[in-house]
């Protein structure tokens, strides 16, 4: 979470539980450049278990994790982080890191990843829903109207192709599989999809991605209108690049939050 100085915070460290007292105390250390560790005991403040430790440090400039994250948004080359937040080290706080384990126990590695990135192709009504909710969520979104303009893809970049347009599809597709798209889908019914993949294979076309394709796209919440339509799709790109199935969560055996861990970082190169 970033705090300035008249308290304004930019991104969250809960639900909201803890946030408006983080960036009070966070003005000391604004002012004087000393970072402090605050522990939040959740039991006996919010009756939810377990506890909080927060770091608060000072971002000086030149900074070079804040240069690394704005990198981070055009080339999308995930990085690594160790935040010491042992007070006795003669220079606690954040830093890039090339190392995978913490040294010590008051150390933290954490993988930077950029955001989910979609491309949607197509520029009708749907399509306008699912890019706003898509910014709504802060993912990078871009529309594209010219299959030589979409990218080659990441395992975190989705594309969806919605133009409603039999031969719009076959070439956004045709250039789509050829990429390492995370996901890939497709508005429409099954027989339509069959039949621009039918298209695609007697051209000779190695879809090599095709294992990504969802299609009909989206989740089955029964949706109709445009934004229930972009809602779905874009609840089942989240679901798809986290690996999870879209199901209800209290129907969940699992823990709802997994720590992320810095080996995905290999996957995704």
């Amino acid at each position: 979470m970033l705090i300035a100085p008249d308290k304004q915070p930019f991104g969250r460290l809960s639900a909201g539980c803890i946030e408006e007292e983080v960036a009070d105390r966070a003005q000391q250390v604004i002012r004087t450049g000393k970072p402090f560790v605050w522990t939040v005991d959740l039991r006996s403040r919010f009756a939810c278990d377990g506890s909080i430790q927060v770091f608060v440090e000072r971002l000086w400039k030149p900074n070079p994790f804040l240069e690394a994250l704005i990198r981070m948004i055009d080339d999308r080359e995930p990085f690594l982080v160790a935040t010491s937040y042992r007070l006795t080290d003669s220079e606690p706080g954040t830093g890039l890191t090339d190392k995978r384990e913490s040294e010590h126990d008051e150390e933290f590695i954490e993988e930077m990843r950029p955001p989910v990135r979609l491309i949607v192709f197509g520029d009708y009504a749907d399509a306008e829903a699912v890019l706003h909710l898509s910014k709504f969520l802060g993912w990078q979104v871009e529309l594209a109207l010219d299959a030589d303009t979409l990218p080659v893809g990441d395992p975190l970049t989705a594309c969806v192709v919605m133009t409603h347009h039999f031969g719009r599809d076959i070439v956004a597709l045709r250039k789509v599989f050829q990429g390492s798209f995370g996901y890939i889908g497709l508005l429409g019914p099954r027989q339509r999809k069959n039949l621009l993949l039918n298209e695609l294979m007697n051209e000779g076309i190695a879809l090599k991605n095709i294992s990504a394709l969802h299609s009909p796209a989206g989740l089955d919440i029964g949706s109709e209108s445009p934004e229930e339509i972009a809602l779905a799709v874009v609840a089942e790109i989240q679901a798809t690049l986290t690996r999870r199935k879209g199901g209800r969560l209290r129907e969940r055996d699992e823990p709802i939050h997994k720590v992320r861990k810095p080996e995905i970082c290999n996957e995704l190169r």
